[in-house]
């Protein structure tokens, strides 16, 4: 017999922002502020241009993140804080989903926050926090209008930050960028900043080999369980030089455009064992390139997009046939390194 004799409240704690500072460094935080400008451009079906400066301002120990992708609406500006909450939709091409990354990042980054915004048509909004509105419970926020900003843009401050910013951080950070967001760098109305200089895209698709052992493109489409096509692509070869000390070699996931995973070499995408074999200098050429475009909903990432969650059903419908190509390449590695002298780059 079941009876029921009460009610429990399950509205989160806002311990649960503390509990996550160890698991965000600068560079995983400064990116989901950066995903939330590229989220906003494309809800906007990318028309225009979308420019992205992020200032490590040393001097006054502060962050500042700025973009004119398009502005949040007064109705939405409880994106920004709500835990679970999010102007992204899991059909929708974006990056975003889970509605946890922001608020993650900005209280990982810095005590005191504050994001000003402003829609278009409408007035400049402002809502402010620090650790004593996260020692309480009460979750509202007091909302400001402002001095204005231009149209479509927001920007967040973080002061007393929790985080070095240093030039080696700042190095480490415009280097992480450039791999990240590589496929939205080459598209020429993106411009992403790092201390008033240009993020560079870098790419991993350097190739270098033997006759007979090319490069490989496949390319298709996939339908997911849940019924929602995906495009894939996939690039697989041997690297132009061997690289076991800097390992870069491995399997590489894009989501949505989006550097994910870089040089992966872990069981589940073949390095084991009767497969690729565990991670060694004879396998060392190997890299395999996987793209996958799609609803966000599809997309086979963690909630930090630091990631592949090879639980997701994406993951799983690809991972015998991705564990034979990286194997494939392994072999070949294992024979080319030997004779990569005579190869010819691409």
């Amino acid at each position: 017999m079941m009876q029921q004799i009460g009610m429990l409240n399950a509205v989160p704690s806002k311990r649960l922002f503390l509990s996550i500072i160890a698991d965000y460094d600068l560079n995983k935080s400064i990116c989901e502020l950066i995903d939330n400008s590229f989220d906003m451009w494309t809800r906007n079906q990318r028309s225009g241009s979308v420019n992205i400066a992020v200032t490590l301002d040393r001097h006054d120990n502060r962050i500042v993140v700025e973009d004119d992708a398009g502005g949040i609406e007064k109705d939405n500006l409880t994106f920004i804080v709500g835990p679970g909450q999010s102007g992204s939709d899991a059909t929708d091409d974006t990056i975003g989903i889970f509605g946890v990354g922001t608020k993650r990042a900005v209280v990982a980054l810095a005590k005191d926050v504050r994001i000003t915004t402003r829609a278009p048509g409408g007035n400049t909004h402002q809502i402010m926090f620090d650790d004593k509105w996260i020692e309480h419970e009460d979750w509202s926020l007091p909302l400001f209008e402002v001095d204005e900003l231009p149209q479509g843009v927001t920007r967040v401050e973080l002061s007393r930050l929790r985080v070095g910013i240093g030039f080696e951080e700042e190095e480490l950070l415009r280097d992480h960028l450039g791999s990240t967001y590589a496929k939205f760098l080459k598209l020429p109305e993106v411009v992403l900043t790092l201390n008033d200089e240009p993020i560079q895209p870098r790419f991993f698709d350097q190739w270098s080999y033997p006759p007979n052992f090319e490069p490989r493109r496949y390319h298709g489409h996939m339908r997911t369980p849940a019924g929602r096509e995906i495009a894939l692509e996939v690039l697989a070869g041997l690297s132009n030089e061997s690289s076991p000390t800097t390992g870069e070699y491995g399997v590489y996931f894009y989501c949505n455009d989006r550097l994910v995973a870089p040089a992966m070499k872990t069981i589940e995408v073949g390095f084991m064992k009767g497969f690729a074999g565990p991670p060694h200098p004879k396998v060392s050429l190997t890299k395999v390139i996987v793209s996958i475009k799609g609803d966000a909903g599809e997309m086979p990432w963690n909630s930090s997009k630091s990631d592949i969650s090879t639980n997701h059903h994406t993951f799983l419908a690809l991972h015998k046939w991705l564990v034979k190509v990286v194997s494939d390449y392994a072999r070949m590695s294992a024979v080319g390194g030997r004779v990569a002298g005579q190869g010819v780059s691409a």
